[in-house]
């Protein structure tokens, strides 16, 4: 698959799914950490997502920024697991401030996805996941479709 069929199947698979599984490093010992959170996948392969600063994953991102994100359409499962399809996405989670240009945007985007993930942004934080891979597997096809970022 081309990098813009790929990006535009993962943009698909990702408008279904009201959240994904976000993998951080715990802040104060390493170790793995994953967590469930709402979520908007952009056509450029940015993932928005927002916090408050109480949760684990929030203090995760400000010591260690590096995440991975999993999207999947696992409801399938019960009635045909052939078409059980996942997205991966690696890179850097950046804090998005509201004084940003891009802010208004951003949460704007969030909204259209999900109210209720923009309103907990809203009185949060919104993170921005900016990639540098995204895999996308398909039902069982032995592909692992990959883009690289700059």
């Amino acid at each position: 698959m081309e990098r813009d069929e790929i990006l535009n199947l993962a943009v698909s698979i990702a408008a279904d799914q009201p959240g994904g599984t976000l993998a951080t490093t715990h802040a104060e010992d390493g170790t793995p950490y994953v967590t469930f959170v709402l979520f908007h996948l952009r056509p450029t392969g940015e993932v928005l997502f927002g916090s408050t600063s109480r949760p684990q994953h929030a203090r995760n991102i400000a010591a260690t920024p590096e995440v991975s994100f999993l999207v999947d359409n696992r409801e399938v499962i019960r009635g045909d697991w052939t078409a059980f399809n996942r997205v991966v996405i690696e890179g850097r989670a950046e804090e998005v401030s509201k004084d940003d240009p891009a802010y208004a945007t951003l949460i704007s985007e969030l909204d259209g996805k999900n109210r209720m993930a923009a309103v907990f942004t809203g009185a949060g934080t919104l993170f921005r996941l900016v990639p540098r891979r995204l895999v996308l597997m398909k039902g069982f096809e032995p592909a692992r479709n990959v883009v690289e970022f700059q």
